[in-house]
């Protein structure tokens, strides 16, 4: 079958998942320091510099870090804060 995926759409799900747990692992690992709240903002195309800019509109002094990850389908930036 030329052409198809070979990734079926759960099996995507659980990579994309693990993508994003492992991207925030990294991000907690480099910057160690308590975490009150993580929450994803939808942006596609998600770049760094709006990202940052987002995460510290939304958290204010509780900002802490942002990162771009891919989603299912779109790109997500992820605030710590």
């Amino acid at each position: 079958m030329e052409g198809e995926t070979v990734m079926k759409k759960p099996a995507l799900m659980v990579y994309v998942a693990v993508m994003v747990v492992v991207a925030v692992a990294a991000v907690v690992m480099v910057f160690p320091a308590p975490v009150e709240s993580a929450f994803g903002i939808e942006l596609d195309p998600c770049k760094l510099p709006k990202c940052i800019s987002e995460c510290k509109k939304a958290l204010q002094e509780k900002y802490m870090s942002a990162t771009c990850a891919m989603g299912a389908q779109k790109k997500f930036c992820i605030c710590l804060g």
